[in-house]
């Protein structure tokens, strides 16, 4: 089942994103820029697709005939980030 790439909230249907569509929970744009898997803020365009058109707007709804769904959002739930920057900062001062 496909997630909100922004939230990480389900997403009814298959995967097919429509110009319109929108997450149930954070509401934002699905077919846009900020949500794309190709986006890269550091590629020409700031898209992995060198094809792509320009678009001024990475946060609303586009056209772009090369769009795909990213995945979840990246680094998981905050516990687990918190619970890894204990264990770092405990084996820092393990050896003193």
């Amino acid at each position: 089942m496909p997630v909100c790439p922004l939230c990480g909230a389900a997403l009814e249907g298959e995967g097919h994103v429509s110009r319109k569509d929108a997450c149930p929970v954070c509401h934002a744009d699905l077919h846009a820029c900020h949500a794309c898997a190709l986006h890269d803020p550091n590629a020409h365009n700031q898209c992995r697709e060198p094809r792509a058109e320009w678009q001024p707007r990475r946060d609303k709804a586009n056209f772009c005939d090369f769009f795909e769904l990213a995945g979840p959002p990246a680094g998981g739930g905050g516990d687990d980030r918190e619970a890894e920057r204990k264990r770092r900062l405990d084996d820092l001062f393990k050896n003193l």
